[in-house]
């Protein structure tokens, strides 16, 4: 099939009554999480293949296998030591034991985790601005800063230089905790304050937590805990997992990758021909995505489901945060440099070791250099873009109020240059591809360990400093911590239903970033534009590899062989 715009089309008759049917087919829902759109159902053409299903099969009978040989006893007892939660992965060939099993107690782990963990995009630079508002709710005095971090800068010598930090995750204060049978679940909604120690294990430095604050509003009851408050400071860093936990389940994945790029997905297909260069390109980006929705909504974010056990908050809470997050962003601030630069978190120069952000820029500039190449060759000046009727029906569906009801399309809402439609095309394929693959494939080695990023804790949050055991002696600190963080953690059958989600949403990648199927692209002139990008996703992947062998942590998560086309897990 050769590509070829709308206004070049000698056929346009033959387009149209293609795309009538195509809107019988693919319709808006709007209620089932309202006022969001979503897709009424899934078409036979966006089911999931044989192949697809073989490898769902594959990963649901890896689990079971695995957890029929684990010694799991009774699902109603509780675990009685840390170490029990471990033995629920038996290793290859089965499933093997995540990465975060090793050092999930250290300081240095719980701060790297927000730049190279499951949810990397909360942590935002305070400059002087931001440390005048923060103070008047997280009032961390200077005497407590130089402390705890060892340094004689004040918290404003450290934020002028570049090396303040903080994770605030306000947008879950008030959320109404859900139940499990006779358990309570808790929730909060923490601040946790960071320092970049520019002299750390490693020659680039580490990000050490500074304090933590459990509830936004300030009080007698809601300290400010440090290390030097064990075992609350343990117990207050676990509540900033739960917090990470869901703010990444339900707005960083779901809501900013799954349930942004569905409206697309929808809009696509009813406005754009089979022979629309822009359709070619975008159709293998957007294979199974309404289909894994689909099965997200009947068997995940439905009652009973995966989000309403073993989450923090009920499933009716959970949903609203989702829908809250979608209603209230805009599309274009979701691309990566402009999202980078709101957190404030674009200087390599005062966060040298990001790898998130460093690995997802080489991704961002290959996608956009080879998407501006692809549009080259069909719009010759923005004059094609503007008399592209195809287009133009798309871009007005995707944001009407009766179509995708996507907000920030663009800075001023119209699509009439080239340069604005490369920017939307590579921000999409961008977003089906690296981001979701960042948010995505980290679940099973970050939050498939239960003590790691529990989902929800099940005893209410300390309220008061206690009695501080210091951090001396580490060399039982795992035995110490135990008890106390036991009761804090979920129970065996909630351990063991997050093992279950997080692997099956990892378990396996369709395909890769870049490699399409020889059908895709039938002009010669794009599948060597394709050769092209494919060479330099190997010249990135050897990027990244050689950042590895420098990282005191490997970040595989944003190599391309690793990446599939499309939100399809």
């Amino acid at each position: 099939m050769n590509p070829v715009l709308p206004q070049h089309d000698p056929k346009p008759d033959r387009r149209e009554k293609y795309l009538e049917r195509q809107r019988e087919s693919y319709r808006y829902n709007y209620d089932y999480l309202p006022p969001i759109a979503y897709a009424e159902q899934v078409p036979i053409s966006e089911a999931f293949s044989a192949k697809y299903q073989a490898q769902q099969f594959k990963a649901i009978t890896k689990i079971l296998l695995n957890l029929s040989t684990a010694e799991l006893g009774n699902l109603f007892d509780p675990f009685n030591h840390l170490d029990d939660y471990e033995k629920l992965f038996l290793g290859e060939p089965l499933l093997p034991k995540p990465a975060s099993t090793r050092n999930f107690l250290l300081d240095t782990e719980f701060a790297r985790q927000r730049l190279a963990g499951a949810n990397p995009l909360m942590i935002e630079r305070v400059d002087h601005q931001k440390l005048q508002q923060l103070v008047q709710k997280f009032s961390v005095s200077d005497a407590l800063f130089q402390q705890v971090v060892d340094t004689e800068l004040s918290l404003e010598g450290a934020a002028k230089e570049g090396r303040l930090y903080l994770a605030d995750y306000a947008m879950l204060e008030g959320m109404q905790p859900g139940r499990y049978q006779y358990w309570q679940k808790f929730i909060t909604a923490p601040l946790a304050l960071y320092y970049w120690q520019s002299t750390g294990y490693s020659d680039r430095g580490v990000l050490v937590p500074v304090a933590i604050q459990l509830n936004q509003k300030p009080g007698s009851n809601n300290p400010i805990f440090t290390r030097l408050d064990e075992p609350n400071w343990s117990i207050a860093k676990t509540f900033v997992q739960i917090a990470d936990f869901n703010h990444h389940e339900l707005i960083s994945h779901l809501a900013r990758t799954h349930l942004t790029i569905a409206p697309f997905v929808v809009a696509t297909a009813r406005q754009l021909a089979d022979n629309h260069p822009l359709k070619i390109l975008l159709k293998p980006h957007f294979q199974f995505t309404l289909a894994i929705n689909d099965l997200a909504r009947f068997s995940l974010i439905n009652p009973g489901g995966f989000v309403d056990q073993i989450f923090a908050g009920t499933l009716k809470a959970s949903l609203s945060l989702v829908a809250q997050s979608l209603e209230t962003q805009e599309f274009k601030n979701l691309a990566l440099p402009t999202e980078l630069k709101r957190r404030g978190v674009e200087d390599t120069t005062a966060l040298p070791n990001y790898p998130y952000r460093d690995d997802a820029y080489l991704l961002w500039n290959g996608i956009h250099r080879f998407v501006t190449e692809y549009l080259n060759l069909y719009y010759k000046n923005s004059t094609d873009v503007i008399n592209d009727y195809e287009l133009q029906r798309w871009a007005k569906e995707v944001t009407a109020q009766d179509g995708g009801r996507v907000k920030g399309l663009t800075e001023d809402g119209k699509v009439d240059t080239i340069e604005k439609l490369i920017e939307i095309i590579t921000q999409l394929i961008f977003t089906c591809g690296p981001q979701h693959a960042a948010v995505n494939y980290p679940q099973y080695d970050y939050e498939a360990f239960t003590p790691n990023m529990p989902a929800a804790s099940y005893a209410s949050p300390p309220t008061k400093k206690d009695i501080a055991i210091g951090t001396s002696d580490q060399s039982n600190f795992l035995q110490y911590i135990s008890p106390y963080l036991l009761k804090y953690l979920p129970p065996k059958q909630q351990a063991v239903s997050q093992l279950q989600l997080t692997y099956f949403l990892t378990a396996f990648k369709y395909d890769r970033l870049g490699y399409y199927e020889r059908t895709d692209f039938q002009d010669p002139k794009a599948q060597a534009l394709i050769n092209t990008f494919q060479r330099n996703l190997h010249i990135i992947e050897d990027r990244i590899n050689i950042r590895n062998t420098k990282r005191t942590h490997p970040y595989v998560f944003l190599k391309p062989s690793l990446i599939p086309n499309s939100i399809s897990i």
